[in-house]
């Protein structure tokens, strides 16, 4: 057994002998080495082999790559679809209105208003934030409460307001400093309503109501950057409902 370990090693210390040689004589150019591995020819690979490929080496920078593009896709289709509006309207009264009511108030708001956005037409938005105060305090009437609230806190284009004259009364005791509203109301005629009464379904047009503008003077809305923009087209609406009134 001794025996055999030994021919074993020997037979392995003359085989690294070998090639020790083998590769030295290689280095020196006295024995051809053969093809570098990358001059190795090899068959080119198919389609199906080069998608295979990349995705085992990059599928995560591929799949984060997708994922931006569909949100970016996304954002882009949501700004190309999205309504730029000329003039905010908040209609806050204490009887419930229908939205589509709210459009046709809109409506007929817009002959008064002036492209301000530079698009090429006129839109309104007129946000409904009416509610059954004959019901008591519920959750609609909270919620509309708080959410004309926030519009006066927070929205500089929420010039003017749509009410009925408890309603109108509400907003400006909101605050003992200043008076929410500048000048007296104005009130709708009836062509106002027979227009709104063309969308009534479930809802009728409330009687009795009147648009003001909202004072800016000493308020947080006076620092926004686009409020002078936002004011004179208020006032261009005032101004011409006035002036048709008169006639």
């Amino acid at each position: 057994m001794a025996d055999k370990k030994e021919s074993d090693t020997l037979r392995q210390r003359k085989f690294a002998q070998q090639e020790f040689l083998k590769l030295k004589k290689m280095q020196q150019g006295e024995l051809d080495a053969g093809p570098k591995p990358s001059e190795v020819y090899a068959p080119p690979l198919t389609f199906s082999e080069k998608i295979k490929n990349i995705w085992y080496h990059d599928k995560w920078a591929i799949v984060v790559v997708a994922i931006i593009t569909v949100c970016i896709s996304l954002f882009v289709a949501q700004c190309a679809t999205k309504t730029n509006y000329d003039a905010t309207v908040v209609l806050f009264t204490y009887s419930i209105t229908g939205d589509d009511n709210c459009e046709k108030m809109g409506e007929y708001l817009k002959p008064y208003c002036k492209d301000i956005n530079g698009d090429g037409e006129i839109n309104i938005n007129v946000i409904n934030c009416s509610f059954e105060e004959s019901l008591g305090n519920t959750e609609q009437s909270y919620s509309a409460r708080t959410k004309a609230s926030t519009l006066i806190a927070s929205e500089p284009s929420a010039l003017l307001f749509i009410t009925d004259d408890e309603s109108y009364k509400y907003l400006s005791g909101l605050s003992e400093e200043i008076d929410l509203f500048e000048g007296e109301p104005i009130e709708f005629k009836e062509d106002f309503y027979e227009l709104c009464r063309e969308a009534e379904q479930f809802y009728t047009t409330p009687q009795g109501l009147q648009i003001s503008c909202r004072t800016i003077e000493g308020t947080v809305i006076a620092n926004d950057k686009n409020i002078d923009t936002y004011y004179e087209q208020a006032q261009t609406v005032l101004k011409g409902l006035k002036e048709k009134y008169a006639e």
